[in-house]
C-alpha cells in the first residue's frame, strides 16, 4: 500500500512540475488609453486682425460657378461682439454656387457649433449657415437658413452635390437683424445625430453618420448679403472608460 501511495505522490509531483514549466508568467490586463489633450473650445469675434484679407486660420472657397467670395471684416456696433463682424457680400446666385469660409486647423467629429448671422435679403434663394465635418470641397454637412421663406435645411454634400436630409420652417424669435444658429452633433448607441436650433429654439433632429471627423466653417448662397459674428466651436467628448476591462 505504501508503494502505491508513494507512486501516486510521485505522479502528482510530476504533473505539477509539468504545469509549472508550461505556465506563462501572469500578465497585467491592458490599461485603458486615456485622452490627455483638452477638448477643443474656440471662438472668433472678428475683433482682431482687422486689416487681414481673411481671418487667420481660415481659407475661402467657391463651390460651383461664381466669383470668389469677398470675406471682409466690417464695423457694426449692433453686432453681438459690439464692434465688428465678418461680411460676405459676393453674389452666388447661379444654381449650385456656394461661398465657403473653412477653418484650416480644427478637426472635430462631435461638436457644438454656433454663429450669429445678419441677413440683408436678396431673392428667396439667398441663404447662409454653418459647415461641419468638412472632408474636402465636395463632401461636408451644411445647415443653412433661408430668411426670405423662413426655412431651415440640413444638407449632406456628396461629390459637390447637395443632398437634402431634412428641412423645417423656422420663425425668428428676436425682432432684431441679428439671429443665432446652433448645431450640435453627438452620438448615442452608435447612432450619430444633429440637433439644430435657431434663436435658441430647437427645431430639427437629423440622423446621418456618413461623414466623420472634419473641419468647420460658414457658407452663403444666392444674391443676399450676410454678416457673421461670434463663431464658436466646442468639442463634445463622448464617454470613455476610465478603468481597465474586467478579467472575465
Amino acid at each position: 500500500m505504501l508503494g502505491f501511495a508513494a507512486a501516486a505522490l510521485t505522479l502528482c509531483a510530476g504533473v505539477s512540475d509539468l504545469f509549472a514549466e508550461d505556465a506563462e508568467p501572469l500578465k497585467e490586463l491592458p490599461r485603458a488609453v486615456l485622452r490627455h489633450t483638452p477638448p477643443i473650445f474656440e471662438e472668433w469675434t472678428f475683433e482682431k486682425h482687422l486689416d487681414a484679407a481673411l481671418p487667420p486660420g481660415f481659407s475661402s472657397h467657391t463651390l460651383g460657378d461664381g466669383y470668389p467670395g469677398e470675406w471682409t471684416i466690417i464695423t457694426d456696433d449692433g453686432a453681438p461682439s459690439r464692434t465688428h463682424a465678418l461680411l460676405q457680400p459676393t453674389s452666388c446666385s447661379k444654381p449650385g454656387c456656394y461661398q465657403l469660409l473653412v477653418n484650416d486647423t480644427i478637426h472635430v467629429e462631435y461638436l457644438d457649433l454656433s454663429v450669429g448671422m445678419l441677413s440683408q435679403l436678396g431673392t428667396p434663394t439667398a441663404a447662409a449657415g454653418l459647415i461641419l465635418n468638412f472632408q474636402d470641397l465636395d463632401n461636408f454637412y451644411a445647415v443653412i437658413v433661408y430668411p426670405a421663406s423662413n426655412m431651415l435645411k440640413a444638407y449632406r454634400f456628396d461629390d459637390g452635390k447637395p443632398v437634402l436630409i431634412k428641412e423645417h420652417e423656422v420663425l425668428p424669435k428676436k425682432r432684431t437683424p441679428w439671429h443665432f444658429l446652433r448645431v450640435q452633433r453627438n452620438t448615442i448607441v452608435s447612432k450619430d445625430f444633429f440637433e439644430i436650433s435657431f434663436d435658441n429654439q430647437f427645431f430639427l433632429s437629423v440622423y446621418d453618420s456618413k461623414l466623420r471627423t472634419g473641419r468647420i466653417g460658414i457658407m452663403t448662397t444666392g444674391d443676399g448679403k450676410f454678416a457673421f459674428d461670434n463663431l464658436r466651436v466646442v468639442e463634445l467628448v463622448t464617454s470613455e472608460p476610465l478603468s481597465r476591462p474586467p478579467a472575465y
